[in-house]
C-alpha cells in the first residue's frame, strides 16, 4: 500500500547547526526520536485536510529557539519543548510559530500572602526565567517597535498549542466504573541527578518539592484509607516509565479512575493530556491560561495538603466521579485532540494569507 504525500514538507530539527530530517507524517515510525511524534504526526495529518496551502516548509524542533536552516513567508516553526517560555529569535523571519508550553511564564502562587518554602523556590524559578528569557523578549519587543516605526506588515504571531501525548496508545476507553485503581502515578522526583555542591540539591526545585509533597499526601490518603487500589510508582527519570512498556503504562492509565498530575518545571505536562485523552479524573496544580486550558475540567489546586479532601469527595460520589470522566473526555475531543489542533493551526495559517 503507498504512503499519502503530504502537500507541505516537514522536518524534524534537533540542534542547532545539524542537517535537518526530512519527516513523513503519515510514516508510523518516525525517523529520528522525538518525544510527541505519535501526537503531532496526527496533527499535522488532521491539518493538511484543512489547510488551503500548499509548500509550505515546517521545522519542528524540541526547544532550538535561536535559528532554523532556512526562513521565509513558507516556513512555520513548531517549537515542542521549551520550558523556559522563550520567544524563538527567528519569529520575524517565519510565516507563524506554533509553541508549546507558552511564552510567558507563571508564577501560580502568592508567596508573601502564604509562605512556604515550595513558593519562595517557585519566586525565585519565575524571576530565573525572567532573566533568562530577557533577550528574547528584548529582541521581540525591539522588532515590534522597528515594525510600528516603518509601518510594515504585523509581525508573525506566535500560537499557543497543547503538548498532547507521548508513547500513549490508542485504548478503547473504558468506563469509569469498571477501571479496578482509584489513583495512579508514575513518575520521577528528580529528573537529572544534582551534585552536592549545587544549591538545587539541598533545597530542591519547584519540581522535585511539590513531587515529594505530593507522594506524602498520597501515601498518607492510602495508610488512612486501605479500602482503595492505589498504585505509586517513583521511576529514575521521566522516560523511564514510557520506556518500560508503551501498552504497559498506557494500560495502567486507563485502569485508572483518577490521574495525579503534578508540575514539571513547568505547570503544564504532558500527563495532564495523557490523562485527559483517557477520560481519567484530573487533579493539577494549577494551570496556565491558555485556549486549550482555560475552563477545563481538571480539579486544580495550589496545596497537596488538599489531596484527602478532594479524593474523598471524589470516590465517595459515584454519579461525580462519572461526570468528571465524561468532562475529561469531552474536553479532549473538542479542544485538545490531534484533530482540533490540526484544524487550529491549519485555521490559522489560513487566515494569514488571505
Amino acid at each position: 500500500m503507498s504512503q499519502i504525500k503530504p502537500s507541505n514538507h516537514y522536518y524534524i530539527y534537533i540542534k542547532r547547526g545539524q542537517k535537518p530530517i526530512p519527516w513523513n507524517i503519515y510514516d508510523p515510525n518516525p525517523p529520528t526520536e522525538l518525544g510527541l511524534s505519535d501526537y503531532f504526526s496526527k496533527v499535522f495529518q488532521a491539518m493538511e485536510k484543512s489547510l488551503n496551502l500548499s509548500g509550505l516548509i515546517f521545522y519542528i524542533t524540541w526547544d532550538e529557539i535561536d535559528e532554523l536552516p532556512s526562513y521565509g513567508q513558507n516556513v512555520v516553526a513548531v517549537v515542542l519543548g521549551d520550558e523556559w517560555c522563550r520567544i524563538p529569535k527567528y519569529f520575524h523571519k517565519v510565516k507563524a510559530v506554533f509553541k508549546c508550553l507558552g511564552t510567558s511564564p507563571m508564577l501560580g502562587c502568592n508567596p508573601f500572602l502564604k509562605p512556604s518554602l515550595i513558593n519562595l523556590l517557585t519566586l525565585i524559578q519565575f524571576l530565573r526565567i525572567l532573566v533568562l528569557r530577557l533577550p528574547w523578549v528584548v529582541n521581540y519587543q525591539f522588532y515590534k517597535f522597528k515594525s510600528l516605526l516603518s509601518g510594515t506588515a504585523k509581525i508573525p504571531p506566535i500560537y499557543d498549542i497543547p503538548q498532547g501525548y507521548g508513547n500513549s496508545k490508542d485504548l478503547p476507553i473504558k468506563d469509569i466504573e469498571a477501571r479496578p485503581y482509584e489513583l495512579f502515578f508514575a513518575g520521577s522526583l528528580v529528573q537529572v541527578p544534582l551534585p552536592v555542591w549545587s544549591l538545587k540539591y539541598w533545597l530542591g526545585t519547584p519540581k522535585t518539592l511539590s513531587r515529594k509533597l505530593m507522594v506524602s499526601s498520597l501515601n498518607s490518603f492510602k495508610e488512612k484509607y486501605p479500602e482503595y487500589k492505589i498504585e505509586l510508582s517513583i521511576t529514575p527519570g521521566f522516560h523511564y516509565s514510557m520506556n518500560e512498556g508503551g501498552n504497559s503504562y498506557s494500560e495502567r492509565m486507563m485502569n485508572t479512575k483518577i490521574c495525579i498530575v503534578p508540575r514539571g518545571t513547568s505547570f503544564e505536562t504532558i500527563r495532564l493530556f495523557e490523562g485527559m485523552r483517557y477520560g481519567c479524573i484530573l487533579v493539577t496544580e494549577v494551570l496556565p491560561p491558555r485556549w486549550f486550558l482555560d475552563g477545563s475540567p481538571a480539579i486544580q489546586i495550589r496545596d497537596w495538603g488538599e489531596l484527602e479532601e478532594i479524593l474523598k469527595k471524589l470516590l465517595t460520589n459515584k454519579q461525580l466521579m462519572q461526570e468528571k470522566h465524561q468532562e475529561s473526555l469531552n474536553w479532549w475531543n473538542k479542544k485538545c485532540s490531534e484533530a482540533v489542533v490540526g484544524a487550529y493551526i491549519a485555521e490559522k495559517l489560513n487566515l494569514l494569507s488571505t
